[in-house]
């Protein structure tokens, strides 16, 4: 079969579509190939390196380089210019949607075109051949094709059937809607195909595209039910997951002048090898000379940006602490940067001082001081860039997270930078640690609680009242920017800032990011302007006082996945799934209005 470019969006190869996804492309199914073959024609790593990252590295508590996904283009002649990520046709199996015949790789005979024809002499059509749609997944991220010829003779008595090897003359015969029939054709033998059997894995390839990674027959799963395989439908969620996370650049880092001297050195660690390589100081200022020449700059532009990096740039000695992601970002949001430029990764305009004079204005009134003061910080992000970066998948639940090169070997993490703008606030945390003590907000949360535990879920960690308020009211946020700002839902995406102690916080930032460094046009950063964003606030919290499903909805013990709903569904809390760090569970509008019945108070005093 020839090579067919299959274009993907970035954000996608570094989620849904990552490195062991199943793809659809215009041809057929393909599955994305590990980073080891994302290489130059020298066998290099082709994407390029991200620079200013040592920040989301120790946030993420990660040692390897982040590099972009090579993106590769089809010239006008068909040809493809540069390297792309690789991916293998799978599944390996085609059937004929006729007479149900199955081939394995026909696309590797003499095939006038792409969809190889059923040949067939019974077959009274011969149509073309279409792959099938299911997949063998192990919990321990192996993926194999489903093993046809075994689950069609397994349960023969026959040992005459049992020990047939013919592998060709396999048909999968469908009988009504759901009804599949395996059939072999040498020996007569059929069985009823159900579509989620269960097996072992066998000595196979671990993934499809790979060739010398055979399962250890330990692991082949013949010793019991945990260990064994299932076959499942390839758009099946349990195929394939994605482990992926995403960081806010911040400052320093996010104020870095690019283009400087101390930048292209800092870029470049090639030209500060040369530097380091010399062996003669006679030799190293012929070097800075060279490079002065190069960079159109004087040798003491050099020589000032190497001390600057001796000095530690970017980050000057700054102690990075593992995992304090959210926190950092969180003192970010809050400080008044001084000087900020328009280029910067960063651009913030605290607005916390028009907004709080909402309360003391003319047209003012009790309920508007009331929502005001509720509201501590407001912050206009005009710019933000993020890193997401792609960790690794799991299959069918498993723990265990396949690495992104599939053996763990590489120094090097697929990711992207994302461009866009915000509004971030944070409440008042006087009246937030008031409010979480009631009695009522906490038997609320504890009946919760049981569920989470069982769910195996370890973010939140722990869940407590001020995050499911800060949760729901972020979903209610966004569906209304959704109605009055005219960005899509799926668009946003939440962040949420929540923690009790050493550091007190309680923050929502709701921001756009794209691929494309001139990020978005500004409106949902024009949305945090006080007034306008008052007018937000109050009408999202009066859609939370009722439901086109209430009475059922607001009395629910659990709902959703895992039953980690209680007052949130489609009609009142729930958003796209792209726009939810949580999956679109964990919410509670009666966190957010009052419930007289129960006596649980409003944050806000919604009566």
């Amino acid at each position: 079969m020839a090579d067919e470019l299959i274009p993907i969006r970035l954000s996608h190869l570094l989620g849904h579509s990552g490195v062991g996804a199943i793809v659809r492309g215009a041809n057929g199914l393909v599955v994305v190939q590990d980073t080891r073959q994302w290489t130059d024609r020298q066998g290099l790593s082709a994407g390029k390196l991200i620079p200013y990252v040592e920040r989301v590295r120790a946030a993420l508590g990660i040692e390897e380089q982040l590099r972009e996904p090579p993106v590769a283009k089809e010239l006008a002649n068909g040809q493809v210019d540069g390297p792309c990520v690789p991916a293998t046709r799978f599944p390996s199996w085609m059937r004929c949607p006729s007479c149900g015949a199955m081939y394995r790789w026909p696309w590797r005979q003499d095939q006038p075109d792409h969809a190889p024809h059923c040949n067939n002499q019974d077959c009274k059509y011969r149509p073309k051949l279409e792959q099938v749609t299911w997949v063998l997944a192990h919990s321990n991220g192996y993926l194999a094709d489903v093993p046809w010829h075994f689950l069609a003779h397994q349960g023969s008595r026959d040992p005459s059937q049992r020990n047939c090897k013919v592998q060709d003359q396999l048909r999968l015969i469908e009988r009504g809607y759901e009804e599949r029939i395996l059939r072999c054709g040498a020996c007569g033998v059929g069985a009823r195909f159900r579509g989620d059997e269960r097996v072992g894995f066998g000595q196979g390839r671990k993934q499809p595209w790979t060739k010398d990674d055979l399962v250890p027959p330990m692991e082949a799963g013949d010793e019991g039910d945990n260990e064994q395989a299932q076959v499942l439908v390839i758009n099946d969620t349990r195929v394939y997951v994605p482990v992926a996370a995403s960081v806010l650049v911040i400052p320093p880092e996010s104020r870095v002048r690019k283009g400087t001297v101390v930048d292209r050195l800092y870029r470049n660690s090639g030209d500060r090898s040369r530097i380091d390589g010399a062996r003669t100081p006679l030799a190293r200022k012929g070097i800075i000379r060279t490079l002065a020449t190069e960079y159109r700059c004087t040798s003491n532009d050099i020589e000032l940006a190497l001390a600057d990096l001796d000095r530690g740039y970017p980050l000057y000695g700054e102690n990075l602490t593992p995992g304090q992601l959210r926190e950092s970002e969180f003192k970010a949001f809050l400080e008044v940067l001084p000087d900020q430029r328009e280029d910067e990764d960063l651009v913030t305009r605290n607005r916390s001082n028009e907004w709080r004079e909402l309360a003391s204005a003319e047209d003012s009134n009790s309920e508007v001081r009331k929502f005001v003061d509720c509201v501590r910080h407001l912050v206009r992000v005009d710019r933000l860039k993020a890193v997401k970066v792609f960790k690794g998948f799991n299959r069918l639940g498993g723990e265990q997270i396949v690495p992104p090169d599939i053996v763990g070997e590489t120094d090097w993490l697929p990711a992207i930078e994302l461009y866009g703008e915000g509004i971030f606030l944070a409440l008042d945390e006087s009246r937030l640690k008031a409010w979480e003590q009631t009695p009522a907000v906490v038997l609320r949360l504890n009946r919760l609680l049981p569920r989470f535990a069982q769910s195996g879920r370890d973010t939140p960690n722990p869940l407590t009242t001020r995050f499911m308020l800060l949760h729901t009211l972020s979903h209610l946020l966004m569906r209304q920017i959704e109605s009055e700002g005219g960005y899509p839902a799926a668009s946003l995406i939440e962040r949420i800032y929540c923690s009790s102690a050493p550091e007190p916080m309680a923050g929502i930032l709701i921001h756009v990011a794209v691929p494309d460094i001139a990020g978005s046009l500004g409106g949902l950063a024009e949305l945090s302007e006080p007034r306008r964003f008052l007018g937000i606030l109050i009408r999202a919290l009066e859609h939370s006082r009722w439901c086109s499903l209430d009475p059922v909805c607001s009395e629910h013990e659990g709902q959703g996945p895992g039953l980690l709903n209680r007052a949130a569904c489609h009609a009142c809390a729930l958003v796209p799934e792209p726009a939810c760090e949580y999956g679109n569970t964990l919410l509670d509008r009666g966190f957010v209005k009052d419930d007289a019945t129960n006596g649980l108070p409003s944050f806000f005093g919604i009566t």
